[in-house]
């Protein structure tokens, strides 16, 4: 008997193993060719070493949001394409339309334009411009609105990129747009299955296969500090294989020599003081510099490289054009999101999101809900107080004048532990 229950118990073992490892192999994950990234992954941009982990693991290319509508610039961007470029990623970057006529489209795609100069991105060296469009507040009518996409990609080609793509959500595409009057084909389609398979995608190309955003929640592994990232399939190898000779692509990622940018600046006879390292870091994009690994090694990158900063003022950049009335911008809610951090990171109220988004109860919302956040003028960009510090400061006195905490402060300036210099600044509100 005893022989017996044992013979059944390792029969059905073995049939439970058959079909668990049957089924993973039927139902591969789909390929990670590429992921997009911005200023929500990390609000002063990613690490060197991010990039070159993600590149190491298969990882062909990346997509950076650089701008939206005509009146933000990403402060995340200029970062995040020097560090993905030094990686050996291709970098290809995104605008968020906002257009409404074929007059603000074509004025949105000159904003884009400004913008890829001020952060940095080559033309002739780097991979695609992208227009994402897929705002809840653009025109309803198909027509309309497939004609001013094109009016922003005609433009974008008269300003001397060959590269151009669209990208938009699946049902988006399909029914707020006419697929077939595009003037893009093989776009970029987002459609998150339950159970995504590798080479089957579920987004509906109706004008040629080209790329196929099947998460907005994928996790790295061992890299989930940083949370999570939109990922995708590649088909018709827009972002990740070279599609013209001059494209930069660095194919053997070396590590990061010891040198510092202060070492770097004294040894070219420079100013390295913080504020004058804030000077210079402005110039070419960096927004918000507090003197991050990320931004340090960015700054390296574009100085070793020899790249001329853009005549464009960063501060000018964010409000150059000054939005008329409340405009909004989205977000979709990803796992272990709650309402009141979402509207810490956007600086604005639980109680303003519940009733823009018409949410009855604030402590219950959906992975992949869209949120709507109002902003008003500057309020868009990241606001932040900020204190100088000064010989002798502490942060334990830096935090009692703003009333606040030491956790928070290390938490907001990313200080791995109480060490602050004359000269730094630290982000106190």
């Amino acid at each position: 008997m005893k022989k017996v229950t044992k013979w059944i118990g390792l029969l059905i073992l073995s049939i439970g193993l058959f079909f668990s490892f049957g089924v993973s192999s039927f139902a591969e994950e789909p390929d990670v060719d590429f992921i997009d990234v911005s200023h929500h992954n990390r609000e002063l941009g990613l690490p060197l070493a991010f990039f070159q982990t993600i590149k190491a693991s298969g990882v062909k290319g990346v997509v950076v949001k650089v701008s939206e509508d005509r009146y933000f610039v990403d402060p995340a961007a200029s970062v995040n394409i020097a560090n993905a470029r030094q990686a050996g990623l291709i970098v290809s970057a995104y605008h968020y339309a906002r257009f409404t006529s074929n007059t603000s489209a074509k004025a949105e795609a000159q904003w884009f334009d400004k913008k890829l100069k001020l952060v940095g991105f080559n033309k002739e060296k780097d991979g695609y411009v992208v227009v994402d469009v897929e705002a809840d507040n653009l025109s309803n009518s198909s027509s309309n609105l497939t004609h001013y996409t094109n009016t922003f990609i005609s433009e974008m080609k008269k300003l001397g990129y060959t590269r151009v793509d669209l990208y938009s959500g699946s049902y988006f595409y399909n029914h707020h747009l006419k697929p077939g009057t595009l003037i893009i084909d093989k776009p970029w389609i987002a459609s998150y299955p339950k159970y995504p398979q590798r080479g089957n995608p579920t987004a509906q190309f109706s004008n040629g296969k080209g790329a196929w955003q099947w998460a907005e929640d994928y996790q790295f592994i061992g890299m989930s500090s940083y949370g999570y990232f939109d990922v995708s399939e590649d088909y018709a190898g827009k972002y990740s294989t070279k599609t013209k000779s001059t494209q930069k692509v660095i194919h053997h990622v070396g590590t990061i020599k010891p040198i510092s940018i202060v070492d770097y600046l004294k040894s070219k006879k420079m100013d390295s003081s913080f504020k004058a390292r804030q000077k210079l870091a402005s110039k070419y994009g960096i927004a918000d510099y507090n003197g991050t690994a990320a931004q340090n090694l960015a700054l390296l990158a574009k100085l070793k490289a020899g790249a001329k900063p853009a005549k464009i003022n960063l501060q000018n950049s964010k409000l150059t054009t000054k939005p008329s009335t409340a405009l909004t911008t989205t977000y979709k809610v990803k796992k272990g999101d709650t309402l009141s951090g979402i509207a810490q990171k956007f600086h604005t109220t639980v109680s303003k999101l519940k009733s823009l988004n018409k949410i009855k109860n604030v402590n219950f919302i959906r992975v992949r809900q869209t949120i709507k956040i109002q902003a008003k003028g500057q309020k868009t960009t990241i606001a932040a107080k900020y204190h100088k510090v000064v010989k002798g400061d502490t942060l334990w006195e830096i935090a009692k004048k703003n009333k606040t905490t030491v956790k928070k402060l290390k938490s907001l300036n990313k200080l791995k532990s109480d060490i602050i210099y004359p000269g730094q600044k630290i982000i106190v509100k």
